[in-house]
């Protein structure tokens, strides 16, 4: 097992993880111990070791085996001592809210010290807990140690492969009440669209403001010399104007381009105080207009509403897909790609 010293300097209860260390250390040899014991007096696989290896068994039983209580008493004594000093501890420094709480917190510290072979077994619990919390706090790093890298590399792939069926399950009865055209469109209008009507109008007049400014200052001045083109093929296919310019033939060309001129002008000027206006931001306009698009958007409508199922449907398909993906083949070829290069 990989024990990082280095992280209990940064702990505050460095001694305590030191402790839980050596305690881990005792209870994996007092229950390996133990269970070598009934192995060889209570299985078929220690018959077969006495008869296949008669002296080892034959000393184990005589010089071993008639002591296991009396160290199991003194691994027993030393686990209820490091639970009182435990207790004080927390009482000292007011850890739980009365004093006599820590030994229901930590029931399976109490139980585990009667020497029966049932509360032997939350020692193992014990056993358990202060692994993962170790290993929380980085001290020890069980994924370096050995058989745990493969046994936690086939739980990710048992876990991911578990994991995946169950969400592609729900996907698909979502996708079926979809199609069956049940009241998803109407709650997803009405519990997640509607409630977020204050968030969703801002941001679309903002996109509004942004795109009108930008699509007006990449077009300004092609638009300019449109209106300008507009407003003199208008003025010069004006039968009122032409009526003028032939009863005045002197002036009648010069007030023409005067006036193509002018009106050209006013209806740039115009033109671009509106797109400026619009393009500004805080616009009230543009917030109303975002928000008539909102409020008709949510409206029911058979093709919209067909249009928003397609698009969930689709969406949930590509999710689909991706949750097939097998996350732990693709992290085996990258591993392995790295080895080779």
């Amino acid at each position: 097992m990989k024990i990082h010293w280095r992280a209990l300097k940064g702990q505050p209860d460095a001694p305590f993880l030191a402790l839980d260390l050596l305690v881990m250390l005792l209870i994996a040899g007092n229950l390996l111990w133990l269970l070598l014991d009934a192995v060889l007096f209570n299985s078929g696989t220690g018959v077969l070791l006495a008869k296949h290896y008669p002296g080892l068994v034959s000393h184990y039983r005589d010089n071993i085996h008639p002591d296991i209580l009396l160290y199991d008493s003194y691994f027993t004594f030393f686990l209820i001592a490091e639970l009182m000093l435990r207790w004080g501890v927390a009482i000292y420094r007011k850890t739980y809210h009365r004093w006599f709480f820590y030994p229901f917190v930590h029931w399976y510290d109490v139980l585990g010290c009667i020497p029966l072979p049932f509360f032997r077994f939350l020692r193992l619990l014990r056993l358990f807990s202060i692994l993962y919390r170790l290993q929380t706090l980085r001290v020890i790093d069980l994924s370096e140690t050995g058989p745990f890298p493969i046994i936690y590399k086939y739980y990710r792939v048992v876990l991911e492969e578990l994991s995946d069926r169950i969400v592609i399950n729900v996907l698909e009865g979502v996708q079926r009440e979809v199609s069956a055209g049940g009241p998803f469109r109407h709650r997803l209008t009405e519990e997640v669209l509607r409630p977020r009507r204050d968030v969703i109008v801002p941001w679309l007049a903002g996109l509004l403001t942004e795109t009108s400014a930008f699509a007006y200052g990449e077009h300004r001045e092609r638009l300019a010399v449109y209106l300008h083109e507009r407003s003199r093929e208008a003025i010069a296919n004006n039968p009122d104007l032409s009526h003028i310019t032939q009863r005045l033939p002197f002036v009648g060309s010069a007030l023409e381009r005067e006036l193509q001129t002018i009106v050209g002008d006013l209806l740039v000027q115009i033109t671009d105080d509106v797109l400026t206006d619009l393009g500004s931001q805080g616009n009230e306009a543009v917030a109303d207009i975002a928000g008539g698009l909102f409020d008709t958007l949510t409206q029911p409508h058979t093709a919209m509403g067909d249009a928003v199922s397609g698009i969930v449907l689709d969406s949930l398909e590509l999710i689909k897909a991706q949750v097939a993906v097998q996350q732990w083949k693709a992290a085996g070829t990258r591993g392995d790609d790295v080895t080779e290069s």
